[in-house]
């Protein structure tokens, strides 16, 4: 039988079907499933690149960048481009910052982070896929929704989800999913020893240019730290 808290976590954080629930489930147990929803992405990427690669490594990458940002809805992509709107348009402004993070409307900085995204996770995955890293990136998403756990304990900027769930005590999570992680990883690349200092590097960033997090500085967080462990796996 498939916990409630997991399957509530799937339903938040990708399109995958999963069965509706009954009654409305307590966000202390759908937070430490988070992770699990990155497995669940990583299976899909690296199954969607071994699929491509069997005609060409370019369509490998490609089918797995779109299956990487289709998953999840494009949630945490449409939450880098909001944050890179409020951070070129605001100008150092705190209000005017607010401001444009709440506007639902894209603006240049938005779309040119998102060619940026696209693009680098497209360029890094046909350079991994060609030297055999295809298995390598199945915990890239779970390392970087481990992230939550440490971003959750900034202050909320705005009322939503993030923190809706901030007073839940992520502390432990954070530490039992970054033992899982440190052992899986001796089955892979050294590199994704990294992981957690890319995690507290984005912790920093918020804590001191940001000054708080909301959804799209998490999702933001998930997007560029995935693009950040590609590169530690070259």
């Amino acid at each position: 039988m498939i916990p409630q808290g997991l399957i509530e976590a799937m339903r938040w954080m990708t399109i995958i079907p999963m069965p509706q629930q009954k009654e409305q489930v307590d966000m202390a147990k759908i937070l430490p499933w988070l992770p699990v929803t990155g497995l669940a992405v990583g299976l899909s990427v690296s199954g969607a690149a071994w699929l491509g690669m069997q005609y060409d490594v370019w369509l490998g990458a490609w089918l797995a960048v779109l299956v990487w940002l289709g998953i999840t809805g494009f949630l945490h992509a449409d939450g880098l481009a909001d944050l890179s709107d409020a951070l070129g348009a605001s100008h150092g402004d705190s209000t005017g910052f607010l401001e444009v993070l709440k506007d639902p409307h894209i603006g240049s900085f938005g779309v040119m982070s998102l060619i940026l995204l696209v693009t680098a996770k497209l360029i890094l995955l046909k350079i991994l896929l060609s030297h055999g890293l295809l298995w390598s990136l199945m915990l890239i998403p779970v390392w970087a929704r481990v992230g939550v756990f440490f971003w959750l304990q900034l202050p909320a900027l705005t009322q939503g989800f993030a923190a809706a769930i901030q007073d839940i005590s992520s502390r432990s999570n954070a530490i039992l999913w970054c033992i899982v992680l440190m052992l899986l990883s001796f089955f892979f690349p050294a590199n994704l020893w990294l992981a957690p200092l890319v995690l507290w590097l984005w912790h920093l960033f918020l804590q001191h240019h940001i000054r708080g997090m909301n959804g799209d500085c998490l999702g933001a967080g998930i997007e560029v730290c995935e693009v950040v462990l590609l590169l530690l796996l070259l």
